[in-house]
């Protein structure tokens, strides 16, 4: 029987050193080594976060044009890099990982690449990668494989969390596309990050299923000042970010972030518009948050001491201040919400009080939900 790897690649796209972050783990879609007749004909890929780490469920699938074939598949992983112990990092950051062809969970092994034999090229693994390994058959026609693990995602100076999916290696099949392509992602209720706005040349065609808002305008990465536009920005209320698409030639992959503070402020609200929070690293960083506070005007006073508010989503009856947050992409005021128990969404309450009493101090009237 002719015998063929198929890789599932888990390639971090950058380096992550020791005092920038860590790096644990990455998804991604089967991918040929040889094959030039099956075609990947349908994946459906669900993505639903669970704190650190990410819940992957997928649906394949694949046709053969052929006779039977029995395949040997793997999952690859390199060990986590950066910020991680000795031990972390002899172990895959990979759980609860199970496959199924057709009605059957297929049993696997897992091992060192440099240990199994398989001779894959250096692209698609190093011999120190971790490999799960398991044999597939496919038939003439319709092959339907179901596969379902949980990885950890990474995090930076940069971004509090980061979550990869490398969806590229859906083009190495016989048909270079994945003929009907569906992509759903939970991040979890009230929840705000970035995705890429475009896969190719034409943007992505991102739809929200439930309650939240994307950003009109696109963004470029915030620590690089060149970068061209390459960031959708997501709030979900609750609900789901969904893609659709046929043909999908993905040139670029998936890269989930959950910003850090001092990144998020600059995607906050399209450049055209005045960000009222620029200032608020300087003063959160800065040798004295009293004095930082005190220099603050009126307007300012008031638009920071209902920040937590209005990322909660209170509507306020001052139409004036509703106006100045609508332009921010978390913004969806709800009627019907209370003002109770907010969260320290931004401003802390060290920081919170800080700005109370300096209202009090210049005797100014508050409009306190």
């Amino acid at each position: 029987m002719r015998r063929l790897i198929l890789i599932m690649l888990v390639l971090s796209l950058k380096q992550v050193s020791a005092n920038d972050g860590v790096f644990y783990a990455m998804g991604n879609t089967l991918v040929p080594l040889k094959e030039t007749t099956i075609r990947l004909k349908k994946e459906i890929l669900n993505l639903d976060r669970k704190g650190d780490w990410m819940q992957v469920n997928i649906y394949f699938e694949f046709f053969n044009p052929g006779t039977e074939r029995e395949l040997t598949v793997g999952f690859v992983t390199p060990p986590a890099v950066g910020d991680v112990s000795d031990e972390e990092a002899r172990h895959p950051f990979i759980k609860d990982f199970m496959v199924m062809a057709g009605d059957k969970l297929l049993p696997y092994k897992i091992a060192k690449m440099e240990e199994t034999g398989f001779k894959v090229s250096s692209k698609v693994s190093e011999g120190y990668d971790f490999v799960y390994h398991f044999t597939v058959k496919f038939a003439k026609g319709i092959t339907v494989i179901r596969h379902s693990y949980l990885y950890k995602g990474g995090g930076s100076v940069e971004a509090k969390q980061d979550f990869d999916y490398r969806l590229t290696t859906g083009t190495t099949w016989a048909n270079s596309a994945i003929e009907d392509f569906e992509l759903n992602i939970d991040m979890g209720d009230d929840s705000y990050f970035s995705v890429p706005a475009s896969f190719s040349t034409a943007l992505a065609s991102w739809q929200i299923a439930g309650i939240g808002k994307l950003s009109k305008m696109n963004f470029s990465l915030p620590y690089m000042a060149e970068d061209k536009d390459r960031l959708k920005m997501v709030y979900l209320r609750r609900g789901k970010l969904q893609l659709r698409a046929t043909a999908f030639k993905p040139v670029q992959d998936l890269t989930i972030h959950f910003w850090n503070l001092h990144n998020e402020i600059n995607l906050w609200c399209d450049n055209k518009e005045q960000n009222d929070f620029m200032g608020m690293m300087d003063m959160i960083w800065g040798d004295s948050v009293e004095a930082s506070v005190s220099r603050l005007t009126d307007a300012q006073l008031r638009l920071y001491r209902n920040l937590n508010y209005a990322r909660m989503g209170y509507d306020f009856k001052d139409e004036g201040l509703k106006k100045v947050f609508s332009k921010y992409n978390w913004y969806i005021p709800d009627p019907l919400l209370k003002p109770e128990k907010v969260p320290d969404y931004y401003v802390t309450q060290e920081l919170q009080q800080l700005i109370i009493a300096e209202e009090k101090r210049r005797k100014i009237k508050t409009d306190i939900p």
